[in-house]
Parts: C-alpha cells; structure tokens; sequence
C-alpha cells in the first residue's frame, strides 16, 4: 500500500485504494498464465515494474504478543520460513482472519517497509522469503526480492 493511502485509512477509516504492486501481481499472474513460461519476455516489463514499486509501498502482516511476524515453515521439520504479507487493508482483513484462525495466540496488525523485510532478511538465515496476498494472489519473492 502507498504510505499515503495508509495515512489516510488511520486518519478517517477510510479502506484505502488497491495497491500498484498488487495490480502488477495480478497482470504477472494473468500473463504466466497465458504465456506458460515465466521466462517469457513479455514478462519482463511487469517484473521490471514489481521491483520498482516494492521500495515504495508498505505492507502489512501479522505479529504476536511478543511482535513477531507470523512464520510459515517451508516443510514440518524445517526451520525455513516464509512471511505472509498483505498489500492492503482489504488483502490483510482476508488473509488476518484465515490465518489467525489457525493460531491459538492473540495476533494483531503490523507495518512492514521494505527495509523491514530487508533487516529481517540480513540477520535470520532461516527466512526464505515472502508470500504476498496469501489467500488471493499467493505471490512469492524470495529474500532477494526475486520471484
């Protein structure tokens, strides 16, 4: 979400406008589709654009009591996890009440900047990536911010 969409939905409530990033998912996700090849260069320009507007944008995601991130573990017995993030207020009120009805702990909203990702990426070898949208787009990027 833009950070000023997200100013104006504290300030009056307000269910702010859809995500640019998440327009660009969508016609990735459309394109990889038709195209059945996500070498395809077509798909370059749509890439091109999710990665000049990840730095711009803010998500949100879900924390614990103790303001942790949700961790989805890659398999059972691993401790590589990913990080379920929402592009905007209607993805996150979607996603929040699916996944929390998976957690017996109290979970509640955070922000996350793109340097927060980076921050958590820089000192947890075990984060993998995240998954964008989980429950509509499930849109993967790794901790490189590659897809």
């Amino acid at each position: 979400m833009n950070p000023k969409d997200y100013e104006d939905y504290q300030k009056n409530n307000v269910k702010a406008s859809k995500s640019q990033l998440k327009d660009y998912i969508q016609i990735y996700a459309d394109m990889a589709k038709k195209l059945k090849s996500e070498d395809a260069v077509e798909l370059e320009a749509v890439k091109t654009n999710i990665k000049n507007t990840y730095p711009k944008e803010i998500y949100f995601t879900l924390v614990d009591e103790i303001d942790r991130p949700v961790k989805l573990t890659l398999t059972e017995s691993s401790k590589e996890y990913i990080i379920p993030i929402f592009t905007d207020i209607r993805e996150y009120a979607v996603g929040s009440a699916k996944i929390s009805s998976l957690f017996l702990d109290k979970l509640e909203m955070k922000v996350l900047t793109p340097d927060d990702i980076s921050k958590i990426a820089e000192e947890d070898k075990y984060f993998q990536g995240f998954v964008i949208n989980p429950h509509s787009q499930n849109f993967n990027m790794d901790r490189n911010g590659n897809f």
